[in-house]
């Protein structure tokens, strides 16, 4: 029997047992997306149990009834249950911000529907104005947006939890625009503009640059594409992608691997990229 408590990894639950995906994923509509070979492996190694109960309006207790026929047993399962937070001070800038100067944009009614908001979420957070204040509303913490936004130039980003089933995000756009840094900064990912894109793109002769073309496929298959594409890419070679979207979630898979991934966002629906190596 395997021990597990509130803080384990959906991932290791499912490679102790891969009969955890359809146990879980028949808790909630949103954990259905465990039965996604590539999503799971996105959330699976992310999420722990607590989060996932809390992303999906379930509680720990819904885990431990569907995990423990398949072997699992729940250590102090009496003390993980139902914890409350720690709910950290709200930072300055958003303690002192006028009202006026935040906007708030409720996104659950759009993933509810099944659709992607994270190109109005874009255009909203393009449209403020320098110094004010973007707030996602949702269900769950929006971590591979939070990533996102931070190369979007926000200057901050601070997560307010309302209750298990409303989190807001804010994001603090900076004040003046801020060129790209060195290379040698250690950044993995660089939201360029026309120059800087066809400057890094330079730097690798045509025969080093592989190309793919993926705005033609429909999620989730771009992402599996590109990995694919990426596993047999030559260490001294790129990848250059033309997709529809700046890929969030394909960004937090790669977040841990030693890639530089550096995009164009030249208008909607025509996103460049370029991946390789960091050398």
């Amino acid at each position: 029997m395997k021990t597990i408590s509130a803080q384990t990894k959906i991932s290791e639950l499912i490679k102790e047992n891969s009969s955890a995906i359809d146990a879980i994923a028949s808790l909630a509509k949103p954990l259905e997306k465990l039965k996604n070979p590539i999503l799971r492996k996105i959330m699976a190694s992310r999420v722990t149990i607590a989060e996932a109960a809390k992303m999906s309006g379930v509680k720990v207790e819904d885990f431990e009834r569907v995990l423990s026929p398949l072997g699992f047993f729940f250590e102090n399962s009496n003390t993980t249950r139902d914890h409350s937070s720690t709910h950290n001070p709200r930072p300055a800038w958003l303690e002192k911000a006028p009202a006026s100067h935040t906007v708030y944009y409720d996104v659950r009614p759009i993933i509810d529907n099944g659709a992607d908001p994270l190109k109005e979420i874009l255009h909203r957070f393009k449209e403020i104005e320098p110094g004010h204040i973007l707030c996602i509303i949702n269900s769950f913490v929006p971590t591979p947006l939070v990533h996102l936004l931070k190369q979007e130039k926000a200057e901050d980003a601070f997560v307010e939890e309302k209750n298990e089933k409303e989190f807001l995000t804010y994001f603090l756009k900076k004040g003046k625009q801020v060129e790209s840094v060195p290379h040698s900064s250690g950044e993995k990912v660089w939201m360029d503009n026309d120059q800087q894109f066809e400057a890094i793109c330079s730097t690798f002769s045509d025969s080093q640059i592989q190309h793919i073309d993926v705005r033609h496929l429909e999620m989730p298959e771009p992402m599996q594409a590109i990995i694919n594409a990426l596993q047999d890419l030559p260490q001294d070679s790129a990848l250059f992608v033309s997709h529809k979207r700046v890929p969030v979630y394909l960004l937090d898979e790669l977040a841990e691997k030693e890639y530089e991934i550096h995009i164009r966002n030249v208008e909607d629906g025509d996103v460049k990229m370029l991946i390789f190596r960091r050398s």
